[in-house]
């Protein structure tokens, strides 16, 4: 479903043109702020987004596809335990159909917010001749707005694209790590699998490298419109880097480190097409600005 964007990003990226040189690719994306940005070398872009669904509240309004919460287990040497204080802080999980409690890893389930989805209900963007699938990320953590607790850190995002049904609900393959289908090694590898196939895209790659970002989980620039039911992030994958069918399962999984378990909220990303507020157009100053980051991304990549 083909968007624009949402106007909040004019003004952030006409300014962010101006400092091209200056962004680049990193191994620390820091999403501290309304309008900061990063992006990797395959081109996809982070960019603080305060209020998606502006004015309203809510994951009813947020639309989430998938949340994610820690249960205060932890990871250590790649096995789940129930405590682990060197790696307490860590959690992942990707969107399903199974009900709990057979969720996987840290997936909360139970209710529609997390279900499985296909490629055809991603949001798609087009800025200047270039298509972008389109993630909202709403974080929720213990700490005040401005401070380093309510900070979180994602460590890596795989999607998977795949016709089959399995990929619904991959644990009902009763393979890989605890029966998940996940054949990967949470946080220390880049050869991840599910149900034995490759990622159709992951955040950590041999192009982009062991890439984190740290995202303050408050971005706010309206008093009351922030927290729990907002977006934080907004994430942009070239359309091109991501092979499949509009009705192959996308299976999005996500990990996560210094994130509050487990009294701290869950994570859940959404998809502006699965949103009822229309997006407007994007301006021809926006156009022009995300023209100028792309083509400056591209060129550092020669």
């Amino acid at each position: 479903m083909m968007r624009g964007v949402s106007s909040w990003l004019t003004g952030t990226l006409a300014c962010a043109a101006l400092a091209v040189p200056a962004v680049a690719g990193a191994d620390t994306i820091k999403i501290l702020d309304v309008g900061d940005y990063g992006y990797t070398e395959d081109g996809t872009y982070f960019v603080g987004d305060p209020n998606p669904t502006e004015p309203s509240t809510g994951t009813g309004v947020f639309e989430p596809f998938v949340r994610i919460q820690g249960t205060g287990h932890g990871w250590c040497d790649d096995q789940l335990v129930e405590s682990c204080d060197s790696d307490s802080t860590q959690q992942l999980g990707m969107n399903t159909d199974v009900r709990p409690n057979k969720t996987n890893y840290d997936t909360k389930g139970g209710s529609h917010w997390t279900r499985s989805i296909t490629l055809g209900e991603v949001g798609i963007v087009e800025i200047n001749g270039v298509t972008y699938y389109e993630f909202l990320l709403d974080a929720n953590e213990e700490g005040r707005a401005t401070s380093d607790a309510n900070q979180i850190e994602l460590t890596d995002v795989q999607i998977y694209v795949n016709s089959d049904a399995m990929f619904a609900n991959p644990e009902l393959s009763g393979l890989g790590i605890d029966g998940t289908g996940y054949t990967g090694t949470p946080f220390n590898s880049m050869d991840n699998s599910l149900l034995g196939y490759d990622p159709a895209w992951s955040l950590d790659s041999v192009e982009n490298g062991d890439v984190t970002v740290l995202l303050q989980a408050s971005i706010c620039d309206n008093k009351g419109q922030c927290g729990s039911g907002h977006g934080d992030m907004a994430m942009y994958i070239p359309t091109e880097l991501i092979d499949g069918d509009a009705d192959d399962y996308l299976v999005f999984y996500t990990e996560y480190n210094r994130a509050s378990n487990p009294n701290g909220g869950f994570e859940e990303w959404s998809t502006r097409s699965t949103q009822t507020p229309a997006v407007p157009e994007p301006s021809a100053a926006l156009v022009f600005a995300m023209g100028m980051l792309v083509t400056g991304a591209r060129l550092r990549r020669q």
